[in-house]
């Protein structure tokens, strides 16, 4: 039986597939039917990439909110218990998976789910989140798939 190889030995394995792999993924990212945002892991989270998808959805290109933090789409309907879960399982370096009320730039307000996964880098310590989302449309909010509740609009 053959040895396992991961992903990482994959990449170090040959530099021409590095290249192929870092264009795969920006292509996966950019034509993605979901929205996709990577923030820092730092103070405010600021924004160093968003897709098209992401921005279909919300209303702002991308030079407006690379630099700004995801809080910016959140409101008066962002349910604070999901936003306090989320905060408790990024600090403690755990998937999120939620839904809550977010806004488009119009301030019209409409229900996000997502996933944000905590990227890790060479020493072991989180740099970057990843979060994938999508607007959740009325006939979805019932599927039972999620724990999280949504405020009462």
């Amino acid at each position: 039986m053959a040895d396992t190889i991961n992903i990482s030995d994959i990449f170090s394995y040959d530099q021409n597939f590095l290249e192929i792999m870092q264009n795969m993924l920006q292509s996966a990212l950019d034509v993605s039917f979901q929205g996709v945002m990577i923030t820092e892991a730092e103070p405010g989270y600021p924004i160093i990439y968003v897709n098209q998808s992401l921005c279909e959805m919300t209303g702002y290109s991308q030079e407006e909110l690379i630099g700004k933090s995801p809080a910016l789409l959140q409101g008066e309907k962002s349910d604070p218990e999901v936003l306090r879960e989320l905060k408790e399982q990024l600090d403690n370096g755990e998937i999120f998976h939620g839904k809550t009320f977010n806004y488009k730039k119009d301030g019209s307000d409409f229900v996000m789910e997502w996933k944000i996964v905590p990227i890790h880098g060479s020493e072991g310590v989180i740099s970057h989140y990843l979060a994938i989302q999508r607007e959740v449309q009325d006939q979805e909010l019932s599927d039972g798939s999620l724990d999280t509740k949504l405020p009462s609009a």
